[in-house]
């Protein structure tokens, strides 16, 4: 099980020496992948999902594993099953996201953050590109032709559903991001597997205190605990 891991030369030092401390204490082997800065919004967009595709086709292991920069790995287990789950059926498994102001709403799908795929599932969908692109008024982030592809052929494939988030978003009005039909999440998700940031633009002006207290979790062996659950309900 080896991990990809993609990020731009314009991110703190102390970001990645962080995930690379985690990854190290979880066990997990990670290759790193430098993109010098891109300053077109598209061309660095797109950047991400061509280095992934890059990897599907050079990549000679049963199942390709991605893991963001942002992305902190905390259950190894969970993430061993994730890749055996994906080696057994042929497909794919990943954290469950969407796009959550788009009117793909309501369509979650394995996203980039952990992801694993198998490449003999990557062949039956037709060895599609990883790359984000609109589709008329429509926008297919970095993946998301996986899961699609997988459900206009029937392929089943698996998805790793958040168990609760940090920060609220003033910026929406129910100050967090809907999940779709499935409740809600936000900065810091947790995922069976994974803690997952998200918006990592924010770490070029400063480290948040957030993602030192969640590293400093996974280093310590303390179990992670949510401010909110992403359920819209107790359990």
């Amino acid at each position: 099980m080896k991990f990809h891991t993609f990020y731009i030369n314009n991110l703190p030092e102390q970001l990645i020496e962080d995930h690379k401390k985690v990854c190290e204490h979880i066990g997990i082997d990670v290759v790193y992948h430098i993109q010098d800065a891109i300053d077109d919004y598209d061309t660095l967009y797109t950047a991400h999902g061509k280095f992934m595709t890059s990897v599907m086709q050079s990549e000679t292991d049963d199942v390709v594993c991605f893991l963001d920069i942002d992305c902190l790995p905390h259950n190894k287990k969970n993430l061993e099953w994730a890749y055996e789950w994906a080696k057994s059926n042929n497909s794919f498994v990943g954290n469950a996201q969407n796009i959550f102001h788009q009117k793909m709403i309501n369509h979650l799908y394995a996203a980039a953050s952990c992801l694993f795929v198998s490449k003999t599932g990557w062949n039956i969908l037709g060895k599609p590109c990883f790359s984000y692109f609109c589709q008329g008024d429509t926008q297919i982030d970095t993946a998301q032709i996986l899961s699609l592809r997988a459900d206009q052929i029937g392929l089943p494939y698996r998805l790793m559903y958040p168990i609760g988030y940090d920060e609220k978003d003033p910026g929406s009005i129910i100050n967090c991001w809907e999940l779709g039909t499935y409740g809600h999440y936000g900065h810091g998700t947790l995922y069976p597997a994974t803690w997952h940031y998200f918006r990592i633009s924010q770490f070029k002006e400063q480290i948040p205190d957030l993602w030192t207290t969640r590293v400093n979790n996974v280093l310590e062996d303390q179990k992670i605990i949510s401010n909110y659950s992403c359920l819209p309900y107790e359990l």
